[in-house]
């Protein structure tokens, strides 16, 4: 695995596990690497006036890393944020789910960390899985 993923995943995974763990929720963020091949975070803030739904979160951080990307300000980005993934026809599970974009490797699957919460807010993590897009519908 090229080591610019596996950065963006390491940092993208532990820091959504730790939002997990520490408040029961995931609001979509991402991460990318500029030019120099340093990560950096990235959210968007969100005003309690005008709270965004999580669509709006991810376009708005979207156009942020393809605005990057296109500019050459950055050679990969993943976009982190929560997703249900049917496993077969009666099982479905939460994922934390990283999609990643890099100029350096074509055809990246898509990363999922399952997990569950439990009514006490404690979190069981599963086994990670990626998934290649062409099986994606």
């Amino acid at each position: 695995m090229d080591s610019i993923i596996q950065e963006l995943l390491n940092h993208c995974s532990k820091y959504a596990m730790e939002l997990l763990m520490e408040t029961g929720e995931l609001f979509p963020f991402g991460a990318l690497t500029d030019a120099k091949g340093r990560t950096h975070h990235r959210e968007v803030e969100v005003d309690k006036k005008n709270i965004l739904s999580n669509g709006e979160i991810m376009d708005a951080l979207l156009l942020y890393f393809e605005d990057a990307y296109i500019n050459q300000e950055a050679m990969a980005y993943a976009l982190v944020y929560e997703s249900r993934v049917q496993i077969d026809e009666t099982t479905g599970v939460d994922t934390i789910t990283i999609d990643i974009k890099s100029k350096n490797t074509a055809d990246i699957p898509i990363y999922y960390f399952p997990f569950r919460l439990a009514d006490d807010q404690a979190v069981t993590f599963g086994e990670a899985f990626a998934v290649k897009r062409d099986t994606i519908s």
